[in-house]
């Protein structure tokens, strides 16, 4: 274990909360008690443990070796906010070996801050304005809820037992035991221990009696019109005890062995949807609930369904059955994170978790599906089996990644999982792996305040590449095979990495480590050049990638292991690089591909000679040497990327694209779509003579595609065919395509007007772009903006609806509009958790950069004091606000503008916005001159 970790004294051990909360929606306060179970491992007179704004009221520790009554009031209760820590002192000293419980009461606040326990808001079917209870503990913030050691190694038992008004919905982790009346005695607010404590609490008696006294009956008569669907509401007498008849007393069964951060108890008016799955691989048809607030909740039904295939395929690829006996997903309005994988009981965003099928966006399907398919995942890789320590985090995160896109590919194998992966997920992870700020997959974790920084790009998405090219070396059978023996060994306990690559060397029979370590504790990643001596060979040189295209030999010490999967007409031929340069044999044709299936991670830079012969390949289609679409995807990311560190020109990318005309894939179509957009966005500040052409050269490319697919969707077009629809218009009308931008126009306001059916779902976002874009005068952008504008307000919609006209009213030009739509993000029109929305909208628009840069530099306190409490949304907007820009000069006044600023908290995404800029800069500072000449003969031609 590393020595500077900030973790808490080994002196005692929790193996067992018995914990009673009892949450006021009405003053945002919360009492509890909790009794902890401990083992004592040294002698002691104190007690250490983790708290975050709760106040402790009374500490009485009971031990069967105390030689007196046995039981002693905490002599003193001191806090250390900084480091989350209470202190508990005791007269008489505990023995090591002794089991002993500690008793404690305390208060804390259901804040607004979407972590620990927290409140969300949402509107009633009145409009009022409405608040429920959940939680959100990883990483640290169990200890906002109530006092515990809050450390992933620290895994107990739970008892849980909630206290709410009964017309509500109560979950938590396990299933209901018991619910009933709640006989009230005050002692969860009066801060005295009753009964066998009585008058044990010394200094800290009666502090806060009665405090909450006064808001006795105030839920009283509330509506139970939802009562049957929230089974067991409460009423009735009870004999011997003051009855609140608005709450009752949920309790809730025993947990496995788990770590604080998975515990989870909501509290609101939810709605449930429920299915079970076959049973076939969990020996017994497990529940499955989707909980939503009342009339959404049948737009859960995708998620369910989902749920249920996934339970089921990955109690079999995991050889073990799901250990809970349910499992609740929770779409929560106010969530900071995508979903959270809380052991039994998910909570996700809204439009993590609802899709409509009939009013939603088609791109919505997937993304509901894969997130399911990430958090049932982690039940058992994270929640069974946990880190050991949070720079292992991600061996969770990069694999459910994985392993959750491989259950999507089970259950939809239509959708061509692993060709978007190579889309999508990969160039996440090799554009912010290709920084100089970047960090390795496995990083020191020292202090729980840098946590939140390392839940980015490379723990996720590079975390899932390396493992699905490390599943790819050893075959995914025998990879599966080492999870499984993996999960056997360490099931309700905690592992690190190694103990992963030794369960997998175990079962391969090869050293992991000597391969894997290279991927993971090293930062970065290589190009590999190639070069054709002409004797059907090649020589090939690995060095790291750096997309400023200044790399040091210094910087370049790394010599990674590279599967090289050389593709060729006659088969795949399985090489490996292991030093820094080696020779290799092609076939007498001189057609070849690295990295066939795209399976590994690095960019290869080909001689271009071989770049042409491919290119001529990509003519013939399906007959020729890449027929599989991942190896397209794969050569148009090499080229794409290699023009903006400078190993390639950006008219190499130019040329190399139009070899694509009669391309009829989804996803090579999404790469092309996703380097123009990047190289338009970058020039937009270049001649208007020079964009134009890019433009074009775009629209010839999409425009033809366009107009075959149309505007309609037929009931018999598949999944990949509407999204390439969506796309191909969208980039024909971004591109000055004259019909697409005539019928967008005619569609939007017949839209607008009424007719839902003149725009579908899918295409609402590309339209709501395109009008925007292609605005004549600003009294037609303002025009336009409001409509879209009143779409956002009208809270009928589905979240996903709202949210697409959300992010399309950042693409405008009236500097008075952007000042509006930034107002937006701090008035309260747009929730805190989607303001990252119109971050990422302005960050984007070439025409909104310096108003918005402007803004933030004006308001960085008013942002901080809003954001700071939700660390990745701030870093968020830090990101947004910097990492477009292409001037030299705009850089240095960033940089001057932070200089005198506390960064610690967002210094990573900081350093990655600023580095990013910088590529941007150099890019267009080397590239200028050549793409001008290109925009001159292109426009000739």
């Amino acid at each position: 274990m590393s020595s500077q970790r900030q973790v808490l004294p080994t002196n005692v051990k929790p193996v067992h909360y018995d914990l009673t909360l009892k949450p006021d929606l009405e003053t945002f306060v919360f009492y509890g008690q909790v009794k902890v179970d401990l083992e004592v491992k040294e002698d002691t007179t104190e007690i250490v443990l983790n708290t975050h704004d709760i106040e402790i009221h009374s500490a009485v520790l009971a031990s069967t070796s105390l030689k007196t009554e046995s039981k002693q009031q905490a002599k003193s209760i001191t806090y250390d906010k900084k480091k989350d820590l209470a202190t508990l002192t005791f007269e008489q000293s505990l023995p090591a070996n002794a089991k002993a419980q500690l008793d404690l009461q305390f208060k804390g606040e259901l804040n607004d801050q979407m972590a620990g326990f927290y409140r969300s808001s949402y509107k009633d079917a009145e409009g009022k304005t409405q608040y429920l209870a959940t939680t959100q503990f990883e990483a640290t913030d169990a200890r906002r809820a109530f006092p515990c050691w809050d450390e992933p190694a620290i895994k107990a038992t739970f008892d849980v037992t909630l206290i709410v008004p009964a017309e509500l919905t109560a979950l938590s982790n396990m299933d209901v035991k018991s619910e009933k009346p709640y006989v009230d005695t005050a002692k969860m607010t009066s801060g005295k221990h009753e009964g066998k404590h009585e008058g044990a609490t010394g200094k800290h008696e009666g502090k806060h009696e009665g405090a909450v006294g006064k808001h006795e009956g105030k839920h009283e008569g509330a509506t139970g019109k939802h009562e049957g669907k929230h089974e067991g509401a409460t009423s009735g007498k009870h004999e011997g005890g003051a009855v609140k008849k608005n709450l009752k007393q949920v309790k809730y069964a025993r947990t496995p062995l788990m770590s604080t951060y998975l515990l989870a108890f909501i509290v609101g008016p939810f709605e449930y949807i429920e299915a079970y799955t076959s049973g076939k691989h969990n020996g017994h048809p497990v529940k499955a609930r989707v909980y939503a607030l009342p009339g959404s909740v049948e737009q859960g039904r995708h998620a369910l369904n989902v749920a249920t295939a996934a339970l089921e395929y990955f109690a079999k690829v995991f050889g073990e059955q799901y250990p809970l006996p349910k499992i609740d997903m929770v779409a929560i309005p106010d969530f900071e994170a995508g979903a959270m994988e809380n052991w039994g009981l998910v909570t996700y965003r809204n439009v993590a978790l609802l899709f409509d099928e009939k009013s939603s966006s088609i791109v919505f399907k997937k993304s509901v599906a894969y997130t399911v398919c990430h958090e049932l995942a982690h039940q058992w890789f994270g929640n069974l089996v946990t880190m050991e320590w949070w720079e292992h985090l991600w061996l969770n995160e990069g694999f459910a990644t994985w392993v959750g896109w491989l259950a999507v590919d089970h259950i939809f194998p239509e959708w061509n999982i692993w060709v978007s992966f190579v889309n999508e997920d990969m160039p996440r992870a090799l554009n912010l792996d290709a920084l100089r700020s970047s960090h390795p997959i496995e990083v020191a974790v020292n202090d729980p305040a840098e946590i939140h920084q390392i839940f980015d790009a490379i723990s996720y998405y590079k975390g899932a590449s390396v493992i699905r090219m490390l599943s790819s070396w050893l075959g995914v059978d025998t990879f599966l095979a080492g999870v499984r023996r993996y999960l056997q060994k360490h099931k309700y306990g905690n592992a690190s990495t190694t103990d992963l690559w030794e369960a997998l060397s175990d079962e391969a029979g090869v050293d992991v480590s000597q391969f894997m370590n290279l991927w993971t504790k090293r930062v970065g990643y290589p190009v590999l050049t190639v070069e054709e001596s002409g004797n059907h060979d090649i020589k090939v040189t690995q060095s790291r990638y750096l997309s400023t295209g200044d790399l040091e030999q210094d910087e370049d010490t790394t010599v990674w292991w590279n599967p090289l999967r050389i593709l060729t007409p006659e088969k795949v031929e399985s090489f490996t690089l292991t030093e820094k340069s080696q020779n290799f044999f092609i076939p007498e044709s001189g057609l070849y591909k690295l990295n066939a299936g795209q399976t590994s991670v690095y960019r290869v830079n080909y001689p271009i000679e071989a770049v042409l012969r491919l290119a001529e390949e990509i003519k013939k289609g399906p007959g020729g040497l890449l027929s599989n679409a991942a190896d397209r995807v794969g050569l148009i990311a090499d080229s794409g990327n290699l023009c903006v560190s400078g190993e390639q020109r950006t008219t190499a990318f130019l040329e190399l694209a139009q070899a694509f005309v009669n391309e009829t894939d989804y996803f090579v179509w999404a790469q092309l779509s996703m380097h123009f957009s990047n190289i338009i966005g970058v020039w937009a500040d270049q001649p208007d003579q020079v964009v134009d052409q890019l433009k074009a050269l775009r629209r010839s490319l999409f425009a033809p595609v366009a107009h075959r697919l149309g505007w309609d969707f037929a009931p018999t077009d598949d999944y990949l065919t509407n999204l390439l629809r969506v796309l191909a218009l969208t980039n024909a009308g971004r591109s000055n395509d004259t019909e697409v931008i005539a019928e967008a126009k005619k569609r939007f306001w017949d839209f607008v007007g009424g007719n839902n059916e003149a725009l579908h779902p899918n295409l609402r976002g590309p339209v709501y772009g395109i009008v925007l874009l292609t605005a004549e005068d600003e009294a037609e952008e303002f025009k336009l903006w409001e409509s879209i504008l009143k779409i956002y307000q009208d809270e009928s919609l589905p979240t996903d609806q709202r949210m697409i006209a959300l992010n399309a009213l950042g693409g405008i030009k009236s500097q008075e509009l952007v000042m509006r739509y930034l107002k937006m993000s701090l008035d309260g029109q747009v929730r805190g958790q989607d303001s990252i929305y119109v971050f990422r909208a302005l960050g984007t628009n070439p025409d909104a950069r310096d108003l918005f840069w402007k803004y933030f530099s004006q308001n960085y306190e008013t942002l901080h004091a809003k954001f700071s409490k939700s660390l990745s949304l701030f870093g968020s907007a830090v990101r947004s606000a910097v990492s477009g820009f292409t001037s030299f000069d705009k850089l240095e006044e960033i940089e001057a503008f932070f200089a005198h600023k506390d960064t610690k908290e967002y210094a990573r995404p900081l350093q990655q916005a600023l580095e990013s800029a910088r590529v941007n800069a150099k890019w267009i500072q080397r590239d200028r001159g050549v793409v001008a000449d290109w925009a001159t003969k292109y426009a000739a031609n």
